[in-house]
């Protein structure tokens, strides 16, 4: 039970939804507007009682690896919720962590039937076309680019991977352990800890990781191809406009790993979804 009156909620009860913010990652709860007609009390003062009650309420919780965030009261009583980069680079290395399970389970519920057709190719790599193959392919190709890119790295040492099994077409990073999603102490000048993916299209690529993970839990019914899709698309973005070899490579090899780290993300939650929810192969090349 929290003090001041407020009645005792269930913390993932707590509304929020992630707020579009280029220098970071943010959440909001309007949780104390809802809360402010049947406490009579305004919402600004609700939501610092809450805001204070917090760190009470984590540690009454007992759950282990939390995920760091900065916490804030806007008017009119909004709770903003600011992901640090310590807790972001937690979260990005609970991915590819070298185990069996990965934070968020794809692997559809029992009774659960595949969405979508299964898709074969042939040896020209054309479809047998069913309703949104061309989709589905896009997924496929993106998947198949970040097992070719994990793949190159290893070889040019760059990083060592556990295994790259076509047949599953699952990677884990094991060297560098940890990925160095933080910049180093040289880098910055400080003991503070700073993320190194900064550029625009990482931070898409990011927020739609993001966002797939929140949606998981929603209890909604889910378009799994529209939420590949995006995935998919903003890899693409950040393949295109984010290099990880020549200068990268050479003169901030640490970036490079850190963004290598970012398509192994990526490729372990493409294949979730190609296999596990839409029922299709996980190419591990094309």
């Amino acid at each position: 039970m929290v003090d001041s009156g407020i009645p005792q909620l269930i913390l993932e009860r707590i509304p929020l939804e992630r707020c579009s913010d280029n220098t970071g990652v943010a959440y909001r709860s309007a949780i104390a507007l809802k809360l402010s007609r049947a406490m009579q009390q305004s919402p600004l003062a609700i939501a610092h009682q809450l805001t204070v009650s917090l760190p009470t309420i984590t540690q009454d919780g007992g759950k282990q690896n939390l995920i760091e965030f900065e916490v804030e009261v806007a008017p009119p009583g909004w709770i903003n919720f600011w992901l640090t980069d310590q807790g972001l680079a937690t979260w990005l290395q609970d991915w590819i962590q070298p185990s069996t399970d990965t934070p968020i389970s794809f692997r559809p519920q029992q009774g659960q039937k595949n969405l979508l057709p299964y898709l074969e190719l042939n040896t020209q790599h054309s479809a047998i076309f069913s309703q949104d193959t061309s989709k589905i392919f896009r997924v496929q190709y993106a998947h198949a680019r970040c097992c070719s890119l994990l793949r190159l790295a290893h070889r040019q040492g760059l990083i060592q991977i556990q295994s790259m099994d076509l047949k599953t077409s699952r990677g884990l990073i094991v060297v560098p352990y940890p990925i160095p999603w933080l910049k180093d102490d040289l880098e910055t000048g400080t003991n503070q800890p700073l993320i190194q993916l900064l550029h625009p299209a990482e931070r898409l690529l990011i927020g739609q990781l993001m966002d797939l993970t929140d949606y998981l839990s929603g209890t909604e019914s889910k378009n799994w191809l529209k939420l590949a899709s995006s995935v998919s698309n903003a890899f693409e973005q950040f393949y295109r406009r984010c290099r990880i070899w020549g200068e990268v490579k050479h003169q901030t090899p640490r970036l490079a790993q850190a963004r290598l780290g970012l398509v192994g993300v990526t490729q372990v939650v493409l294949r979730s979804l190609l296999e596990d929810q839409l029922g299709v192969p996980a190419p591990g090349e094309l």
